[in-house]
């Protein structure tokens, strides 16, 4: 019996002993993860002569002094710890705001080189403002949860858990436990399947708050349930939020999102990549992973440089304080920050050269630094230091079609080119809150090209007529928005591409009767080839007594002087307006010859050329921006086609990095033809590339090509091959037939599992099984 009992005490010993490791263990890990987050909110020491940081943390430090200390109030009787946000009892956005004044406060108190580096005034002033915060307004007894959910679940809690970590060591443990009351109070989440949980950025946003808490206050349980959480995130979609096979990431069920809501996910997924290094925890988030595929299908590809294609960042483009560039350098910086996660050492590479080669003539700028965080700024300084990483920048030839999101885009070694359309999934524009108050024709045609000239940057969404966006039709017509995240469907399917990786289509036949309430309609499509974008439309009507015209151009102009504008041998200067008739050719110059613009018409054409200052106000599409009246230059081209008009057409081609001379020359020998554009069909030959493209809205025939239903196809040939692309732009067909000519001593080659190849007479029937509706373009080769 004796025996026994020391046997029994001696196991109870060790059990107590591994806890006790298991716990020190567990400690150990949750001051790593603290530290590291509070690296990642403040950077790393670093020489006084390094002054370009100094130049990013002298912005922070002039920011706290005058927006922040200036402001700040001790005086109890008081109910205000700042005095510029005192409504928070009413306002969930002050709440937020005094969240994030605090933080900053802490962020420089804990930054090396600061001058407010271990301040004891400033720790005594974060100390009282963390205590006021937590007895007046935040915790765990506030019902009144006005306003903004976000603000309540998100963005105050978020902004909280970082000033945690960065008191952490300052902060008693009962005043942690305390503060950390009011986070989960407002994230009380038990379970991955709670709903208030949401999906996309607003889940991931509070996976991290969570699992913060769970770091701060020594809480597994609550690391795990974050964990569990994000799962759902990463997991690709079919419909709703999320991110799909495409490419496409979709937030609020019907808008395109990739750099803005999907923004947050990326920027998260670095932080939780930083947060757990260098620990067994990381090990645990297996879903994280998916990030490097999603890097490769969703982010890279809507990038020019450090700039993101506007029509990914949604309603966020209106605000004026958030720049296309700082969008662009955070993207970078978290996407470089998750692909050095990645064990493969070329993908590490891949996107070490795409960062720097990014930002490399960016960075010469002296106030390039200026909004970057200190880490942002210390990790690019870094990679630009690093002679092993080329600077060059990659100029792949891809075109992609992201047909959830009924988005185009096309990159070519010297542009990138997007087209955003909208259809019955995809919304035309979202408007929230007073943000995104004109962006009706946003996401109707609308066609951005990026070449380096900066067209989309400083004044441009502030000074732009909303209404003239080039490639897009329109009357102009607008209407009050009365309804917060509205849906602005397409009533009709047709709405998509075809894409072979190399060159493509977008196609799109809509109505603006559920964006503008307008009977405006029309067929468009918009063919990407080398150098070339030939764009079509037909089928133009409206019952309207408005004037209907398309956008051919309307360009900012970042050097007015240098940017001469020529429409067929006249040159347009400053406040002036043309219409010119039978136009054969236009050029726009820009500073260098990549910047240039050719546009020629096949057809000769009578158009509208202008070169003219406009004058607007942020204030007008965002109540968010202060209302301030600005101005930039613009270079348009406009194709009238009057008053109620009735199946209208036109036809040009943008010539991307062409010279004037080469333009004109151009345009007396085209090498592209149009082979039809009418109401069922819209089709282009490539002379250059034996490339044949089509979209039939209506089964038909063009060229010997059958249509036997509705879709799209490409007929590319070689010497020796013969390349056919189909797809179902409808996404709502389970199949789509074509009939091709067969060529002589042609056999089939490949083909995808979806397909059926069968003879019919002297022509391939091509049948490709449509029924998962996603959009996708599939191939068949025939050859020798």
């Amino acid at each position: 019996m004796k025996k026994y009992l020391v046997a029994l005490l001696l196991s109870f010993l060790l059990v107590v002993v591994s806890l006790g490791h298991v716990s020190a263990q567990t400690i150990a890990e949750r001051n790593t993860s603290i530290n590291n987050w509070k690296t990642a909110l403040t950077g790393k020491a670093f020489p006084k002569s390094n002054t370009a940081l100094k130049l990013t943390l002298t912005e922070k430090e002039n920011d706290l002094k005058q927006n922040v200390l200036s402001r700040l109030n001790t005086n109890p009787s008081k109910n205000y710890i700042f005095s510029n946000i005192t409504s928070w009892k009413t306002n969930s956005t002050q709440l937020t705001m005094t969240a994030l004044n605090i933080e900053k406060m802490a962020t420089l108190y804990q930054t090396p080189n600061s001058i407010y580096y271990h301040s004891p005034t400033i720790k005594q002033n974060i100390l009282y403002a963390l205590n006021w915060f937590y007895t007046k307004a935040y915790n765990e007894k506030t019902v009144d949860n006005y306003g903004n959910w976000y603000d309540w679940q998100i963005a105050t809690p978020g902004s909280l858990v970082n000033t945690l970590t960065l008191m952490k060591t300052d902060l008693t443990d009962a005043q942690l436990q305390n503060y950390l009351k009011g986070v989960n109070r407002f994230n009380p989440a038990k379970a991955a399947t709670d709903r208030y949980l949401g999906t996309g950025a607003n889940r991931v946003n509070k996976a991290f708050v969570i699992i913060m808490s769970g770091v701060l206050g020594n809480n597994q349980s609550k690391i795990t349930l974050g964990n569990d959480i994000l799962k759902r995130v990463y997991v690709p979609v079919t419909s709703g939020d999320g991110f799909y096979e495409d490419g496409t990431f979709i937030q609020h069920t019907n808008t395109p999102y990739t750099t803005g809501y999907g923004a947050d996910i990326l920027a998260r997924s670095a932080d939780f990549y930083q947060i757990f290094n260098g620990t067994s925890t990381l090990g645990t988030f297996r879903s994280l992973p998916m990030m490097f595929k999603y890097l490769d299908t969703t982010y890279s590809p809507v990038l020019y440089k450090n700039e993101p294609l506007d029509m990914t960042r949604g309603r966020g483009v209106t605000l004026k304080a958030t720049t296309s560039e700082q969008v662009g350098n955070g993207l970078l910086y978290d996407m470089f920050t998750v692909s050095q996660k990645n064990s493969n050492p070329a993908y590490r590479k891949k996107y070490a050269i795409l960062t720097k080669s990014s930002i490399a003539n960016a960075s010469l700028r002296a106030d390039f630094y200026k909004s970057l965080t200190v880490a942002q700024a210390q990790t690019f300084q870094t990679l630009l230091q690093n002679k092993n990483i080329s600077n060059a920048y990659p100029s792949p030839t891809q075109n992609k079609m992201m047909s959830y999101a009924s988005q185009m885009i096309d990159r070519k070694p010297s542009y990138v080119a997007g087209i955003s359309m909208f259809s019955k999934k995809a919304s035309a524009f979202e408007s929230i809150t007073g943000a995104n108050k004109l962006g009706f024709y946003t996401g109707t045609g609308a066609l951005y090209l990026y070449n380096g000239d900066n067209a989309f940057e400083g004044e441009y969404y502030g000074t732009v007529d909303m209404t003239s966006l080039a490639g897009t039709t329109t009357d102009h017509k607008t209407r009050p928005i009365t309804v917060d995240n509205a849906k602005y469907l397409n009533p009709q399917a047709w709405s998509g591409g075809v894409s072979d990786g190399t060159n493509g289509a977008a196609t799109m036949h809509y109505s603006m009767k559920n964006v503008t309430g307008s009977s405006l309609e029309a067929r468009k499509s918009w063919f990407f080839l080398n150098n070339r974008i030939v764009a079509l439309g037909a089928g133009i009507s409206s019952k309207e007594n408005l004037n209907t015209e398309t956008i051919v151009e309307n360009r900012q102009l970042t050097n007015t002087a240098r940017n001469t504008f020529v429409v067929n041998g006249q040159t347009l200067n400053l406040g002036q307006t043309k219409t010119i008739a039978k136009t054969k050719w236009a050029h726009l110059n820009g500073l260098t010859l990549v910047q240039n613009i050719g546009y020629v018409f096949p057809n000769a054409t009578t158009i509208t050329a202008y070169k003219k200052t406009r004058t607007g106000d942020w204030n007008t599409i965002n109540t968010r921006n202060k209302s301030a009246l600005t101005s930039a230059n613009y270079a348009g081209i406009t194709i009238s086609h009057g008053k109620k008009p009735t199946n209208k057409s036109y036809s040009y081609i943008i010539l991307p990095g062409k010279n004037q001379k080469a333009t004109e020359a151009y345009s007396k020998k085209i090498d592209i033809e149009i082979r039809a554009n009418n109401l069922n069909q819209q089709a282009v030959f490539d002379k250059t590339q034996n490339l044949w493209i089509g979209t039939f809205r209506n089964p038909g025939t063009v060229n010997g090509y059958i249509g036997q239903t509705r879709g799209a196809i490409m007929v590319r040939k070689t010497a020796k091959t013969e390349k056919v692309t189909l797809s179902d732009p409808t996404m709502e067909q389970k199949s789509t037939i074509f009939l091709v000519p067969k060529l002589a001593g042609h056999k089939l080659k490949s083909k995808p599992a979806e397909a059926t190849v069968t003879t019919s007479g002297k022509n391939w029937r091509i049948q490709v099984n449509t029924s998962a509706k996603n959009g996708k373009s599939f191939t068949v080769l025939f050859g020798k």
